[in-house]
């Protein structure tokens, strides 16, 4: 069985604003009981979670779309008449495009998240 949480230090009750909140004082007077906090911290948890989905959706997305960019660019560079592009930046885009790290920064995002 855990122990409880230790009870708020006495010296941060003298003179502190939020003695006079009721929701303050009545989260205070749940300290001692770890199962009333048990709510908190699943709702908490439920919100991270959440919150770091949305991310790693977006994240996903980004990555796929700065492939998809670079790899349009190369193949635009190469099929028509007029190469803009340096080979320095050539050599960007490749690297980009052929390195793979960006389909496993893709991949590895997608596998973590929907293996959960």
């Amino acid at each position: 069985m855990q122990d409880a949480p230790p009870p708020p230090p006495p010296e941060w009750a003298e003179g502190q604003e939020w003695t006079k909140d009721a929701a303050a004082q009545a989260e205070k007077s749940q300290w001692p009981d770890q199962a009333s906090m048990q709510g908190t911290k699943d709702e908490n948890t439920l919100r991270l979670l959440r919150h770091s989905g949305k991310i790693a959706v977006c994240l996903m997305w980004f990555f796929a779309l700065v492939f998809v960019c670079s790899m349009t660019v190369w193949l635009v560079h190469y099929l028509t008449p007029c190469g803009w592009l340096s080979e320095t930046q050539l050599a960007k885009i490749q690297t980009v495009i052929f390195s793979g790290s960006i389909g496993a920064l893709v991949s590895g995002f997608a596998q973590k998240h929907m293996a959960q």
